[in-house]
């Protein structure tokens, strides 16, 4: 919901360049390769910010699925419990530990999925 809900606040904050009436196929081509552009760049900044936002919560579940292996002395109640003691021995920044990758990883992979979308949805528009 992050990505879709990302890409659309960019949709109204930049919207589509209005189509002309002009028949020119370079033109129409040149239009729907911007849109495709666009929808890719849209895409890849929805993943970003899904990333940045569900990044703690992973976080979280990935110290509650350790504790007390490896050697972790850590013992938690509960997800909040984890929260707590986290955030007053670490600070905030320990929720984004691993998180630069998370996003390099994130950013391309959403942008190719709106991407394609935007093309598929370009290619079967004439068979409706």
């Amino acid at each position: 919901g992050i990505k879709f809900g990302t890409v659309g606040i960019l949709e109204r904050l930049f919207p589509k360049p209005q189509k002309s009436n002009n028949n020119n196929n370079n033109q129409n081509d040149d239009n729907k390769a911007s849109l495709v552009l666009r929808k890719t760049l849209f895409g890849g900044a929805g993943g970003v910010m899904a990333g940045l936002i569900t990044y703690p919560n992973d976080t979280v579940r990935r110290l509650l699925q350790l504790q007390g292996s490896r050697g972790t002395l850590a013992v938690y109640t509960g997800y909040w419990d984890c929260v707590r003691q986290t955030y007053r021995a670490h600070g905030i920044s320990r929720f984004y530990h691993g998180a630069t990758i998370n996003i390099i990883r994130m950013a391309p992979n959403t942008a190719v999925q709106f991407g394609t979308y935007e093309i598929l949805k370009e290619w079967t528009e004439s068979w409706i």
